[in-house]
């Protein structure tokens, strides 16, 4: 009996060590295949780790880390004050948010890029988002863009209304779109303004948003279309943004470096509570993703884009933050 209880006690630290680390990623189903792609790399490093997804949604993503379900959260949009609510008043302090990727230029649902684009015809060639915020947004009534003659053009344009085909402003997309460009005022100009929504068709197929403004801005000489830079064709074409610098295109470059104005991007949140560090295993996963190994992989998804390298440098140091 003495025996056989020496080797237990032998072989129990063997066994220990020999358990396998299990990450459990919920998120928005758009990231599913970079997430398995990092996995599958971080795997080969660590044959001891195991990945389990539910890749269930964005708004689902928080709860998993509340719950103790999940150790990341992968959401393809920036958090709000539901998420925030969400997490905080049940842990009394925030989820940790670590920026993971950049988004696509025009990939519906991968956090694409904001594009507006007006008609082939059109000769206006760059807007500000001040301006856009003027044409989207009634509530200064001193100062709205109604026409495009508003913008400066001249001759047949002048006097001719800006017609709006745009994502829902209700969406996650357009409450993004409100937020970034209108300082969170909510007086849109609602009496030329066509909204559209993701919609289910007959085929039980889905018509995206970007797919449907596009559409409806075709048949528009006078519109101007918010949806993204994949919507310019067939007569519609992609007008320059600027923030105060350089107008720019949406393109896979400008996009990377953040010079486009509309960029979005994508987020990692961990339940890392004050004074404490994070799992090992999970802090160790997510520098792998944020590794220029782990970024390259980015490449493969054909949407989302790897962060520049500083912004990734710095996200990494917030992983390593004490505080």
């Amino acid at each position: 009996m003495r025996m056989l209880l020496a080797a237990a006690l032998l072989f129990a630290p063997v066994a220990v060590q020999a358990q396998e680390q299990v990450i459990r990623i919920w998120g928005t189903p758009a990231m599913l295949g970079v997430a398995e792609r990092w996995a599958d790399a971080y795997e080969k490093q660590h044959p001891g780790t195991r990945f389990e997804f539910s890749m269930k949604g964005s708004d689902s993503a928080i709860h998993g880390l509340v719950g103790g379900v999940a150790d990341i959260a992968l959401i393809g949009r920036a958090n709000d004050i539901v998420d925030d609510n969400g997490f905080s008043r049940p842990k009394e302090y925030h989820a940790m948010r670590i920026e993971i990727a950049t988004g696509a230029v025009a990939a519906p649902g991968k956090s694409d890029a904001i594009a507006l684009l007006i008609h082939d015809d059109n000769p206006l060639t760059a807007l500000t988002l001040d301006q856009l915020a003027r044409i989207i947004d009634c509530g200064d009534e001193a100062r709205p863009i109604a026409t495009w003659g508003d913008l400066g053009l001249t001759g047949e344009w002048a006097r001719q209304p800006i017609r709006i085909h745009s994502y829902d402003f209700a969406t996650r997309t357009g409450l993004w779109l409100q937020n970034r460009v209108t300082a969170k005022d909510r007086r849109m100009c609602w009496d030329r303004i066509a909204e559209y929504d993701d919609a289910r068709r007959l085929d039980g197929t889905i018509a995206a948003a970007a797919d449907r403004a596009g559409e409806g801005g075709r048949g528009d000489r006078y519109a101007l279309v918010i949806a993204n830079a994949a919507q310019a064709w067939g007569g519609l074409k992609a007008v320059a943004l600027s923030d105060g610098g350089a107008a720019v295109l949406p393109t896979a470059a400008t996009v990377a470096d953040r010079s486009y104005p509309l960029t979005r991007r994508a987020y990692a949140f961990v339940d890392r509570a004050p004074g404490k560090p994070l799992a090992p295993h999970v802090k160790a996963f997510l520098q792998f993703a944020l590794s220029a190994e782990g970024q390259k992989l980015l490449e493969a998804d054909n949407g989302y884009l790897p962060l520049d390298r500083r912004i990734a440098a710095a996200q990494v140091a917030i992983l390593e933050s004490e505080k």
